[in-house]
């Protein structure tokens, strides 16, 4: 299980984890996800929801995990196909246009792709660009004219292509993968779930809540990956989905540091809680109006700095969580996941180089510095 993870606020203790429940061995967490929903799953991990009630972000997480779990223990030959109409060269051509996508809007993520093994690399870039094309619809040019309905058409859109059926050429590369590979559905439904949170929710009160949403947005794509990367054998499996589960949280966090002010400015929305900028005495006006950085002098405010310094260690804390699982995957794998943690950490180095000002400087690591980063993470996959 993870480690416990406190940081100070305003001199009171703040823990990453929310307060729900753990449970500390498989048998009775099974137990638990099973009382929760009711569901049949197909030979490719595709869930027909029975009859479910509303779950915490938590449990959510939990069911995900279990779900996927079950299907990469249980996966065998007999679940190696789906058939499909795309095959052969039009295949390899939607493979191709996926890493294309990866490679112009992701190009860390991208990066990280090139040490894997061909088959690697083209299962992760089919399920980055369904998760991008989800995103999009909520954070798109067309996002203005997306409805819950529409939400539900994109997830009939998917239960299709888990059942062989995909609508276009880049569905079908996600088709194949998914018959390559033992990947459940359940995180993708997740995903989709994160993206309905977006269009109804632009604050977010506690951790509790951004935590949900950080499950929902980033660790079900650790759900997604951690069966086309593979894990060692000597290892139990869910130490390193929980691990793979912290990086996705980690690099979400990075991602909602970052991108504060251009959230704040162009899609009014504010993923920091609210109940801890009220620890640190910052308004919530004061951070849609950018105010807490004055052009005039070139400095950022004082509550701001000690906010972000507690916001970087927390997220630098579950990355060191995370660093614990990446020696448990197949050792092919080691290598791109060290490299994109490393690399994705050191956007907090870049916030801090900025001194904090998230809301008229952008953090990025310069390609000079995601070259030289490669040796270390060979190293560290090594070890």
């Amino acid at each position: 299980m993870w480690p416990a993870c406190t940081v100070s606020v305003a001199g009171q203790p703040f823990s990453h984890r929310p307060p729900a429940a753990r449970v500390g061995k498989r048998g009775s967490c099974l137990q638990a996800v099973a009382q929760q929903s009711t569901t049949q799953t197909t030979a490719v991990g595709a869930v027909q929801p029975l009859a479910s009630k509303v779950l915490s972000g938590r449990e959510v997480e939990e069911r995900a995990l279990w779900l996927q779990i079950g299907l990469h223990e249980s996966w065998g030959e007999s679940q190696r196909r789906v058939s499909q109409q795309w095959q052969g060269l039009e295949l390899l051509q939607a493979y191709d246009r996926c890493g294309e996508v990866t490679s112009e809007y992701a190009k860390t993520f991208f990066l990280g792709t090139q040490l894997m093994t061909p088959e690697q690399a083209k299962a992760i870039w089919a399920i980055y660009v369904w998760c991008r094309r989800t995103d999009e619809l909520v954070d798109g040019p067309n996002a203005s004219r997306i409805t819950p309905a529409a939400l539900d058409r994109w997830e009939n859109r998917l239960d299709a292509l888990f059942e062989g059926r995909p609508y276009d050429a880049l569905d079908a590369a996600l088709t194949d993968t998914i018959s390559r590979f033992p990947v459940h559905i359940q995180p993708f439904r997740d995903m989709i779930g994160g993206m309905r949170m977006d269009l109804v929710k632009s604050r977010y009160e506690t951790y509790d809540e951004l935590y949900d949403y950080c499950y929902r947005v980033a660790g079900a794509v650790a759900l997604m990956s951690v069966p086309v990367m593979g894990v060692d054998k000597s290892y139990k499996a869910e130490n390193v989905y929980r691990a793979a589960l912290a990086l996705g949280t980690a690099n979400q966090l990075t991602n909602i540091l970052r991108d504060v002010g251009e959230d704040a400015s162009q899609r009014n929305r504010i993923y920091i809680p609210l109940e801890e900028l009220a620890a640190f005495k910052i308004r919530e006006e004061e951070v849609l109006n950018g105010t807490l950085f004055a052009a005039s002098t070139g400095r950022i405010d004082d509550r701001w700095r000690a906010f972000m310094q507690f916001q970087i260690a927390r997220a630098r804390q579950i990355f060191a969580e995370a660093e614990a699982g990446v020696n448990l995957l197949d050792a092919e794998a080691r290598w791109p996941v060290w490299t994109a943690l490393v690399l994705y950490r050191q956007i907090l180095d870049a916030i801090e180089a900025n001194d904090y000002n998230n809301f008229t400087q952008r953090a990025y690591v310069p390609k000079w510095r995601k070259l030289v980063s490669l040796p270390a993470a060979l190293l560290r996959a090594r070890m």
